[in-house]
């Protein structure tokens, strides 16, 4: 279980959409209750209402008060709690305890007669962790607790959505991840272009450049390097 204080709307609707809400489980667990504390600040903003003060970007891991303190910083890795600083702390965790926090996806492949099978995968970020998780029954892209259970090993990903990186995604070489990002549903862009029709455009869409649009330095237009 994590909490976190940010005063960042980005960071607490994205952790709404991404993780599982816990609350009845903090008062059932009441004073005996251990958990992961994350406290983020955006600090100062500019006038495109990004973090201003980017040379005193600090992010502060403290392994013995299982807390996370970041600040100056908007990258979902460096202020979403349970994502890459949970890693951290529940790494320390696992090796008190005698389970696992690992990096990896969470799948179920489907075989004969219904049969599923469950596997576990470790790739660095960047390199289609989640594009393959999406092969099978997703259970979780990011991140696994793995523990031994009366001598088989089960595993569990806090994460009940997806986080990831989409520039390269395209209907081809990616279309089930592709169709979760262009069908109605619930999804946070960031980084990406918006057109002048309010559409979004990332890199490799596989869709031609727009003329112009807005992206996180201001307007934009084709030709412009940034």
């Amino acid at each position: 279980m994590a909490v976190q204080i940010t005063d960042s709307y980005y960071v607490m609707h994205n952790e709404n959409i991404l993780y599982r809400t816990a609350y009845d489980e903090f008062v059932r667990q009441g004073e005996r209750a251990r958990f992961l504390k994350f406290i983020h600040s955006q600090g100062e903003l500019n006038e495109m209402k990004q973090s201003k003060n980017i040379k005193q970007r600090r992010i502060y891991i403290d392994l013995l008060g299982e807390t996370v303190y970041s600040v100056n910083t908007q990258y979902g890795g460096n202020s979403i709690g349970l994502k890459k600083l949970a890693l951290r702390l529940t790494i320390k965790r696992a090796m008190e305890e005698g389970w696992l926090s690992e990096h990896m996806f969470l799948i179920g492949v489907e075989g004969p007669n219904g049969r599923v099978t469950y596997f576990t995968g470790a790739f660095p970020s960047y390199s289609g962790k989640t594009s393959t998780a999406m092969l099978g029954r997703l259970i979780g892209d990011d991140l696994a607790f793995l523990r031994n259970v009366n001598g088989e090993v089960r595993a569990v990903n806090p994460e009940v959505g997806v986080f990831g990186i989409i520039e390269g995604i395209n209907p081809t070489d990616d279309p089930l991840i592709y169709e979760v990002l262009t069908k109605p549903n619930e999804i946070i862009f960031s980084n990406v272009l918006i057109t002048e029709d309010g559409e979004v455009y990332w890199n490799g869409m596989g869709k031609p450049e727009p003329e112009r649009g807005t992206n996180y330095t201001g307007r934009w237009w084709k030709g412009e390097d940034r």
